[in-house]
């Protein structure tokens, strides 16, 4: 399977990222940013929602997930810190996640 991940938000410099069953967000990040460059996180972007992928999340299952909605997603390298691995002072961020089954549930 391969993975589009878009490297700027003009969506005009991309690369594609081999993904197997093994595969992380951290690798995919590792993959994408240039040597050296500092921290990065990988974000899913659909239907204008955004939310950082995080960096232990296994990436082939969640593009599994997807089905056939999965072409409506895009993947963004973003040139920063994620904001779901840097809670900082005991600030938590609770990401709520459903499935495209469940959220179709919801449309209806």
């Amino acid at each position: 399977m391969i993975l589009t991940v878009f490297l700027s938000n003009n969506e005009q410099i991309l690369t594609e990222v081999p993904i197997t069953p093994e595969t992380t967000c951290r690798d995919v990040v590792e993959f994408c940013k240039e040597p050296g460059e500092g921290s990065c996180h990988l974000a899913e972007v659909w239907r204008g929602n955004e939310r950082p992928i995080p960096f232990d999340h296994m990436m082939y299952d969640h593009l599994q997930k997807w089905g056939p909605r999965r072409e409506e997603v895009k993947f963004f390298l973003r040139h920063e810190e994620s904001p779901a691995e840097s809670n900082e002072q005991g600030k938590y961020t609770y990401l709520v996640v459903l499935s495209p089954k469940h959220l179709k549930c919801l449309l209806k």
